[in-house]
């Protein structure tokens, strides 16, 4: 009876530091938890509205993992940002086809400069400049205005 206790005592005894192993190692993760300011010896403060603040005083949007890899937005508001080179390209198609000709197209940071020629000989310089929702569309004529509207949106 003796031994039965003593094998039953020292499983028990085996089972209590396995518990307490695993709960140690809990937590220890590469800062997936709440308290991933803690790690990089920061001291963080929770704000409201999803934001982190430093004792620095810098201010960092707290993202998702997933969305971090995206850019920080929702794969829908992905997907409705239009940039400049898209506009250039709707640009071109529709002043071909209204027999306008495309001379060059010049780079200006996140705009872009369209040089195209009139039936006339003339040649004028449209703007494609990025927006928060839409692009703008500067110097272009009404009619060709519509078809890039409805076009790219």
């Amino acid at each position: 009876m003796q031994r039965i206790s003593t094998r039953a005592l020292c499983t028990a005894i085996a089972a209590l530091a396995l518990a307490t192993s695993t709960v140690d190692a809990q937590g220890k993760g590469k800062g997936h938890e709440n308290g991933e300011g803690k790690k990089a010896g920061k001291v963080m403060t929770q704000k409201s509205g999803g934001e982190i603040a430093s004792r620095r005083g810098v201010t960092t949007r707290k993202v998702p993992p997933g969305l971090a890899k995206k850019g920080g937005l929702p794969p829908g508001q992905a997907k409705k940002i239009y940039h400049a080179d898209e506009g250039v390209v709707a640009l071109r198609d529709i002043f071909g086809r209204r027999g306008y000709t495309v001379v060059r197209v010049v780079p200006s940071g996140s705009s872009r400069y369209v040089y195209y020629r009139m039936n006339d000989g003339t040649e004028r310089r449209a703007i494609v400049r990025p927006g928060a929702e839409r692009l703008t569309f500067v110097n272009v004529p009404g009619a060709i205005m519509q078809d890039v509207l409805a076009r790219l949106y």
